[in-house]
């Protein structure tokens, strides 16, 4: 029994061993000045790489390596954290971090009193009887996307946020709405525009005497979802909000954590093609704004597939 024992021990051991070297990884880097070497990788913290080279072990930033090794180190690196889907919204659309004087260029705003301040987006209302402050941007359509920034609630003013995803050349809504998200401190909602609150039809119903009928409440039940959140307002405290497209559904997550997802068939709309923010009503702070996208190559055929089965 003894020797049975042993035995099963030793393969135990034999096999995490096999596992633990599976999971080594060598690789031949290149520097900048073209020099290789051939090496073991075994961390990136901090920017910096150590490799294991010739029995020495060695650190070099990682901005003095290729960039391709930078690119294939960066993917490895959000691998290993569990963070693939990073790897899907790889084109960078559009990013600020308001360190400069005042708004870029590819900036646009609607009733909106909105500044930058202290390298801070200060969020600013006009009259919000008419109409939340927009300060929006444009750019070419995709279909998936990821939207970060960070956020606080900086004054007794400031009750809620959106961020919308819009294709103003799109005829089948509102102001072309595809989906929204709205923040407050005590929660927020995922609601698909397109085919919900802002289909014209529906729309137009809302703003009719008759309003809405109990068929289309129903309805717009399923296009939007809602969930709580616990935040203070007028409080220096930032919070980072997460927010990915990818099909029909959206996903979001704030500090983190993931507090709300919506599956509806009009988030898929192929050309969002307009990322806002919305303040109501004022003194919402926003920083580190930034907007990717996963490339629609491929998505226009999966698209024209998926119209054809509905048919």
């Amino acid at each position: 029994m003894l020797r049975i024992m042993k035995a099963k021990l030793f393969v135990l051991i034999t096999v995490m061993a096999l596992q633990v070297a599976g999971a080594r990884e060598f690789r031949d880097f290149t520097n900048q000045a073209g020099k290789k070497i051939h090496g073991e990788l075994l961390d990136l913290v901090e920017g910096k790489v150590k490799i294991r080279a010739k029995g020495k072990v060695f650190e070099v930033p990682l901005d003095q390596l290729s960039e391709a090794d930078q690119t294939w180190l960066n993917e490895w690196d959000l691998k290993r954290k569990g963070e693939e889907d990073q790897l899907y919204y790889k084109e960078e659309v559009f990013k600020d971090d308001f360190s400069s004087e005042g708004f870029g260029e590819a900036w646009r705003h609607y009733k909106s009193e909105s500044v930058i301040q202290d390298g801070v987006l200060i969020g600013k209302t006009i009259d919000i009887d008419d109409h939340a402050g927009v300060d929006s941007i444009r750019f070419e359509g995709r279909r998936d996307m990821q939207v970060s920034l960070k956020f606080k609630f900086a004054g007794e003013e400031a009750n809620r946020f959106n961020v919308w995803f819009d294709d103003k050349d799109f005829k089948g809504s509102h102001a072309g709405h595809i989906a929204s998200i709205s923040i407050s401190p005590t929660g927020g909602s995922i609601a698909d525009a397109k085919t919900g609150n802002m289909e014209n039809g529906i729309y137009e119903m809302k703003k009719s005497a008759e309003g809405l009928d109990e068929e289309t409440k129903k309805l717009l039940e399923s296009k939007t979802s809602r969930f709580e959140l616990d935040m203070e307002k007028d409080k220096d405290e930032w919070h980072d909000l997460l927010i990915r497209t990818k099909g029909d559904k959206v996903v979001v997550k704030v500090d983190g954590k993931e507090v709300g997802e919506l599956q509806s068939e009009g988030v898929a709309h192929m050309t969002k093609s307009v990322v806002s923010l919305t303040t109501n009503a004022n003194d919402v702070h926003y920083d580190d704004f930034e907007v990717k996208a996963a490339p629609n190559e491929g998505l226009e055929e999966e698209s024209v597939e998926e119209d054809t089965e509905k048919k």
